[in-house]
């Protein structure tokens, strides 16, 4: 065999070795810093890094989290990584490290997806717990961070909390008006709910941002609801965006917005909510100028 057919056949074996030992590179993925309340009423709160988003190509693809019963349970911890170092992000910077461990099992349906942390460093913590971050268990807990396998945490496209136009304060009455032609309200009295004609005054606004980019996002929802069953979907929160050119699109409800940053490393900004339904959790991530979305949700019983 010729020296230089020999130096081909090791270099080649050497590449099958290494394929073989390290596996193909993990895509970039995301994750949320959390703090989660323990099981019981007196146990403490713990921390973990919920796994919830990988890129794939150009799309953001979730992780499977939806289990319908107990054998998925027992299996679906498989279909995540075994180990990750992750860069804990907020408002465009990096403000910490972790590193968090999948566990063999997912205990229940409320932690698919969780990581354990490992090390002794306590993780990052941001301002006081709150019920604003709450999720349906309603214990105030600390704010969740967003965390990324890659250094990815800059916000080139600056998102920040801002107030609305006249204008755009009316273009999104408009768009709330024509999801909901129709609601029904009640007395307060305990009577049957019955059709309510609401008045630009029965829609409340909450937190609006603005980017850069001339890109703006904000909710809103009908109140009062005097009804006492839970609120029809109007009374939820309602997220509208609103392109530079002034159209309004319906983005979704039950959600508040955690953070924004260019988590692929492509030069364009995510936005990842956090869901907070019914008995039900997660995260939506939207990108492509809100084009596209990824949905991470899951039950809590």
């Amino acid at each position: 065999m010729k020296a230089s057919s020999l130096r081909l056949l090791i270099v080649s074996a050497l590449i099958i070795v290494a394929t073989i030992s390290f596996g193909q590179a993990q895509p970039v993925m995301i994750g949320v810093l959390e703090d989660t309340p323990g099981p019981s009423a007196n146990d403490p709160h713990y921390r973990d890094v919920r796994v919830v988003f990988y890129r794939d190509g150009q799309a953001w693809k979730a992780f499977p989290s939806d289990c319908p019963d107990e054998a998925c349970l027992k299996t679906i911890a498989a279909k995540y990584p075994r180990q990750v170092d992750w860069t804990v992000t907020l408002d465009g910077r990096a403000v910490g490290n972790v590193t968090a461990r999948t566990p063999d099992v997912f205990e229940t349906y409320s932690r698919v997806g969780q990581q354990t942390l490992t090390g002794t460093n306590p993780p990052p913590t941001i301002g006081q717990r709150s019920q604003q971050f709450g999720t349906f268990y309603g214990e105030p807990v600390y704010r969740p961070l967003i965390t990324v396998s890659q250094p990815n945490y800059r916000d080139p496209e600056q998102w920040k909390p801002a107030k609305l136009s006249d204008a755009q304060t009316a273009a999104v009455r408009r768009e709330l008006r024509k999801k909901y032609p129709k609601v029904m309200n009640c007395k307060g009295d305990g009577s049957d709910a019955f059709p309510w004609p609401y008045q630009d005054n029965n829609i409340a606004f909450g937190k609006a941002y603005a980017s850069a980019r001339g890109w703006s996002i904000a909710e809103a929802h009908l109140a009062p609801n005097r009804c006492d069953s839970p609120a029809d979907d109007p009374f939820a929160m309602q997220w509208f965006v609103i392109t530079p050119p002034g159209e309004v699109r319906w983005l979704g409800s039950n959600m508040w917005l955690v953070d924004a940053g260019d988590y692929g490393g492509d030069g364009k900004s995510e936005l990842v909510f956090a869901l907070n339904d019914y008995d039900r959790g997660g995260y939506r991530l939207y990108y492509d100028d809100f084009r596209q979305r990824a949905a991470f949700e899951f039950n809590y019983h």
